[in-house]
């Protein structure tokens, strides 16, 4: 079998089982069961030789928040490829049609969660944001009762919950503007009840939580959270902390500086899980106008790109920032040098130009780093959810 032979396209809704089949092998205990299924199969893709499937992987088309607006992103999810499809070129015909299309698609990033860094380090991706799982006691979350109120509600009650959600979203970086995929999975699950509860400072919402409690009724799994202030942050604690002569335990996602523990009356949280999720440039200049930047910075900087998967990326590009938006155009000054693997994190925020220059992923001159770092300065990105 040699690379020329090998295809990449969509697949048929009977080609679904196949495909599905060698990623649950590929992925083995990381893979989550039902997941394809519920993506459906138009949203996936196939590399293959002559008629066989030899690999494949999913792109959801949804939208992050980056600078208070959302970029449309192509979310990589179930990627996979078959022991006989490792070793002549299948992961590589997958990656680099993936970003071609996308890139014909419009869509300006691609972000994922890696099973190889170095894999898709090789394609452009690098880490720019995390995944934090928390875990506590509950009766470490002790805090005062204050005068709002925990109400409960049900399921099918989603405008307010989405609204909290996106005002939260919308203030930091990286969460997923999450569509029906995630949102159905998130709020409804033929399993274990899920109990939702807004909180009501008098008659206006400042935030929710869903949860389940684990079978054996010892633990506390919340599936989605959200404190738009602290009042509200306190009043989730005391919520939890009253659920402590029956609940031991409590976890939850958030974010680098969750608010739920630092609030905590005691430094008695762990981290039960972390990770990075990886980011990819796919078109420079649609990703570098789709993201927001800080309203009272005026500025212009350049940036020298190489993109050796998408060259029509690379140039020298000057980005004009002025009331928190980036005009792009081509440019033949000189600039910061750097490839997708050093713009990826300095995008997102999760890194200053200084810290991409001492991964080697970008050089410059100091006043360049230091224009750079100001007008991509924001709080770390995070995501809560797993595709």
């Amino acid at each position: 079998m040699v690379q020329s032979k090998l295809t990449y396209g969509p697949i048929e809704k009977d080609e679904a089982e196949s495909l599905w089949e060698i990623i649950y092998q590929s992925l083995h205990r990381h893979a989550q069961p039902g997941w394809n299924e519920h993506v459906g199969h138009e949203r996936f893709r196939a590399v293959k030789s002559d008629s066989k499937i030899l690999g494949g992987m999913g792109i959801i088309d949804m939208g992050q928040w980056f600078g208070g607006k959302i970029v449309r992103t192509g979310a990589v999810t179930s990627v996979g490829v078959a022991p006989e499809g490792r070793g002549v070129g299948a992961a590589s015909v997958l990656l680099r049609n993936s970003l071609a299309e996308m890139y014909e698609s419009g869509i300006p990033i691609s972000t994922l969660f890696p099973s190889s860094t170095r894999v898709y380090r090789s394609f452009g991706y690098e880490r720019s944001g995390t995944k934090f799982t928390y875990e506590t006691k509950v009766k470490d979350m002790k805090s005062s009762l204050n005068d709002l109120d925990v109400i409960e509600t049900k399921a099918g009650d989603r405008e307010e919950t989405y609204l909290l959600y996106n005002e939260r979203a919308a203030s930091g970086n990286g969460n997923l503007d999450r569509g029906s995929v995630l949102w159905d999975l998130i709020l409804e699950t033929e399993g274990r009840k899920v109990f939702h509860y807004v909180v009501m400072d008098g008659d206006k919402a400042v935030g929710y939580v869903n949860f389940q409690q684990a079978r054996s009724a010892d633990h506390i799994r919340i599936r989605d959270m959200v404190a738009l202030n602290s009042q509200c942050a306190e009043r989730l604690l005391r919520f939890f902390y009253d659920h402590r002569t029956v609940i031991d335990t409590i976890s939850w996602n958030g974010p680098p500086n969750d608010p739920i523990r630092l609030l905590m009356e005691e430094q008695e949280v762990d981290i039960s899980y972390a990770r990075d999720w990886m980011l990819r440039i796919v078109n420079i200049k649609k990703a570098l106008e789709s993201r927001g930047y800080p309203k009272d910075i005026e500025m212009s900087f350049t940036l020298n790109y190489e993109d050796p998967i998408l060259p029509q990326n690379s140039g020298n590009w000057k980005i004009e920032i002025s009331e928190g938006k980036g005009k792009v155009s081509k440019s033949e000054s000189s600039g910061l040098n750097l490839g997708p693997r050093g713009l990826a994190p300095l995008y997102t925020s999760y890194l200053s130009a200084f810290e991409v220059k001492n991964m080697g992923l970008l050089s410059g001159t100091n006043e360049e780093l230091a224009k750079a770092s100001l007008v991509f300065s924001g709080s770390k990105p995070w995501i809560g959810d797993q595709f």
